[in-house]
């Protein structure tokens, strides 16, 4: 029996938070790829530290629903689960071999998700989207350059790939800061895609309310300064994101059909 375990942070302010989490593991477990899909948390239940008596499969696959490496997914996790040392990482405990694979949001099929995602937020045609430009934005942290690293590296990709006119990075709690950034772009529409796990605070409330813009229960689109502004779902929501899971599973030798296509994330 093999088994696929999906961890995310959590909130015990923010029910939205394990949301994606939930959602996600939904979508596999309907494909039947894994014998056993569970969820646990660092912030809520089922807390990493229980999740293995949930499961029965002696073969299990660790995958973080997580935008990048850093302090959760190489301190954290491994030390939560007991495992002996970040990903990619393979335990033998307690008559299991647990195989720990590295976050989703360092997959390299990010930035072509992004690049599709953003265009169908916006709705906008290929013509179209080469005269706009799309903001990648991202929290940032001085304590962790993995932190924006991976941000860059998909803004980079991103904006190689020629589909928008113009792509940047735009940060919250760093340099450069999204404001700036969005103050700088002279493209008469411009894309944000918050490079989030889950809707939040942040995603809610911050980052609207910092750039002038609607928040996303009043509308995604804002008429600004002469430009349309679009204002896209955190990346983690995406329902692709679940075949970048099952890639990360089959990477780490998880035994997976190549058939098998979320129907809802075929553009992976």
């Amino acid at each position: 029996m093999q088994a696929l375990i999906i961890i995310g942070h959590g909130s015990h302010l923010n029910a939205e938070s394990s949301a994606p989490v939930y959602a996600h593991a939904a979508a596999l477990r309907a494909t039947g790829a894994f014998d056993e899909v569970r969820e646990c948390f660092w912030k809520e239940e089922p807390s990493m530290r229980e999740v293995f008596d949930l499961v029965e499969a002696d073969e299990v696959y660790v995958v973080p629903l997580f935008i990048s490496e850093g302090y959760f997914t190489e301190e954290v996790i491994p030390r939560e689960l007991g495992l002996t040392g970040p990903a990619p990482s393979v335990t033998d405990k307690a008559g299991r071999t647990v195989h720990y694979t590295k976050p989703v949001g360092t997959h390299p099929s990010m930035a072509g998700m992004i690049l599709r995602r953003a265009e169908e937020s916006a709705g906008l045609t290929h013509d179209e989207a080469r005269q706009a430009g799309l903001i990648i934005i991202g929290h940032g942290t001085e304590r962790n350059s993995n932190s924006a690293e991976v941000i860059y590296r998909v803004s980079r990709e991103a904006d190689e790939a020629g589909v928008f006119g113009r792509v940047r990075t735009g940060f919250l709690d760093q340099a450069p800061e999204v404001d700036a950034v969005l103050e700088e772009m002279e493209e008469r529409r411009v894309v944000l895609v918050p490079f989030f796990v889950a809707e939040g605070w942040h995603t809610q409330e911050t980052i609207p309310d910092d750039l002038g813009i609607n928040r996303p229960a009043i509308s995604p689109v804002t008429e600004k300064d002469g430009r349309t502004i679009f204002y896209a779902a955190p990346v983690g929501t995406f329902p692709e994101i679940a075949q970048i899971v099952l890639q990360r599973a089959r990477e780490a030798g998880a035994r997976i059909p190549g058939g098998i296509v979320i129907a809802e994330a075929a553009g992976v």
